[in-house]
């Protein structure tokens, strides 16, 4: 029995040796939110974690960034009269670096605008938080949800079968003529894949990860503001359309 008890308390000593080491605290910070959004974001409202929050961010633009790398892998030109994949291309280096910069502008861009979405939003609905800054860095941590869709999305993509253009030497297309030889070909080898739909409902439509975001953004509000639930909820949804409303008509 005291040999039990103390293995027991050597483990129970050891977990909290590891729970409270500072870099893996941050390691696990996007994890938390993901398990534990409700003690998580509570936490992080009364003392916000910056490094915690860029963690995030990097997880957040590497998996963005591991689709293209999917999608690249699938596509097959004819470079010098050879069959070449993209990814061995001269063009893709360049490639990558564009999506990299243009993922890294559109997220941090939607971050600030949602941030302020839902600021003005409470405020319209008379919920009275604290300052601007810790608010910023909660809403960040909503956008761990984007690691898990992006992750899934390059696992979807990566089920796909090849893209072989005889016709094309670069990618992405530059002409009308190819963008339509493009298409053809993508709907002839890839419509009838349900995984090819799958992505396309998890980048395009209204889905599971939005309704996740509601979730967390309503736990914000709720830890931020100490509104009522219901009232949190309400806050939430209506930034939610809001940010719909401009990413469907001003494309953020």
């Amino acid at each position: 029995m005291t040999q039990l008890t103390t293995t027991t308390e050597q483990q129970g000593e050891a977990s909290k040796e590891l729970s409270e080491h500072p870099i893996l605290r941050v390691i696990v910070s996007p994890l938390k939110v993901i398990v534990s959004p409700f003690k998580t974001l509570k936490g992080l409202a009364q003392k916000p974690n910056i490094k915690g929050l860029i963690w995030i961010v990097g997880l957040v633009l590497l998996t963005a960034v591991s689709v293209y790398f999917a999608y690249a892998s699938k596509v097959f030109l004819s470079i010098n009269g050879a069959d070449t994949s993209f990814l061995a291309s001269n063009a893709f280096t360049g490639f990558i670096l564009f999506a990299i910069t243009q993922t890294t502008i559109l997220f941090f861009f939607s971050w600030i605008i949602y941030a302020v979405i839902l600021h003005l939003v409470m405020r319209l609905f008379g919920a009275k938080g604290g300052s601007w800054r810790p608010l910023l860095v909660l809403v960040g941590y909503t956008f761990s949800i984007l690691i898990i869709q992006s992750a899934v999305s390059a696992l979807l993509v990566s089920t796909l079968p090849e893209l072989h253009f005889g016709n094309l030497s670069t990618w992405p297309p530059s002409t009308e003529d190819e963008a339509t030889i493009v298409s053809d070909k993508m709907k002839e080898v890839w419509f009838p894949i349900p995984a090819f739909h799958a992505v396309a409902y998890l980048n395009y439509y209204i889905n599971v990860f939005d309704v996740w975001m509601i979730m967390l953004s309503t736990i914000i509000v709720r830890a931020f503001s100490e509104v009522t639930w219901n009232k949190a909820l309400m806050i939430s949804v209506t930034a939610f359309l809001i940010r719909l409303f401009l990413r469907l008509f001003v494309g953020f």
